[in-house]
């Protein structure tokens, strides 16, 4: 087995002032507080309502997928094992959540995460009457297929922090059940 990177090996930051730009890993990125992100996020939910889950649910998938092959490559993983490690440190360097567990079930189909202080739920304000992190749905979808090796599948969040439960929990299923 291949020893992967330790975070600080596999995360290249690289400032260039002349572009305003700064990379990690190779992907241009932006730093925004947790605050405005959260102000953003609920801004959003109370102007789309639902509809802003669809939005939320693409960007994530889409970010979840790049992001499994750049830690994947940056952090020279060979296993699935040695990817989910760097992905619980990857995951919590960049303050997004902490990622508790990843358990694919027996029958290798579905595939649960448990997540505390995602960042979605953590910035919510007041109550929430149902599931609010529609960005990491799509993230942990996107992301679990590249690890995983699945195709077609999709993510419900089944518990959220922002409806008061103890924690996240993400389901990812396959969209269509074979026979």
């Amino acid at each position: 087995m291949n020893s992967i990177k330790t975070i600080d090996e596999a995360l290249f930051i690289k400032f260039d002032d002349d572009n305003a730009d700064i990379t990690i890993s190779g992907v241009p990125v932006m730093v925004m507080s947790k605050e405005t992100f959260g102000s953003l996020h609920k801004g959003v939910i109370d102007a789309l309502g639902k509809g802003a889950r669809p939005m939320f649910y693409t960007s994530g998938y889409n970010a979840g997928n790049k992001s499994a092959h750049v830690v994947i490559r940056q952090w020279e993983c060979e296993t699935t094992d040695e990817i989910i490690s760097a992905t619980i440190q990857q995951f919590t360097r960049y303050g997004w959540l902490l990622l508790k567990d990843i358990i694919l079930s027996d029958d290798q189909r579905e595939i649960t995460c448990t997540v505390i202080k995602s960042v979605e739920a953590m910035t919510h304000t007041g109550k929430s009457d149902t599931p609010i992190c529609y960005f990491l749905e799509g993230f942990m979808c996107g992301y679990m297929e590249v690890v995983f090796n699945k195709k077609d599948m999709v993510c419900e969040e089944v518990s959220c922090q922002a409806m008061g439960d103890d924690v996240c929990r993400f389901l990812i299923k396959p969209k269509f059940w074979e026979e």
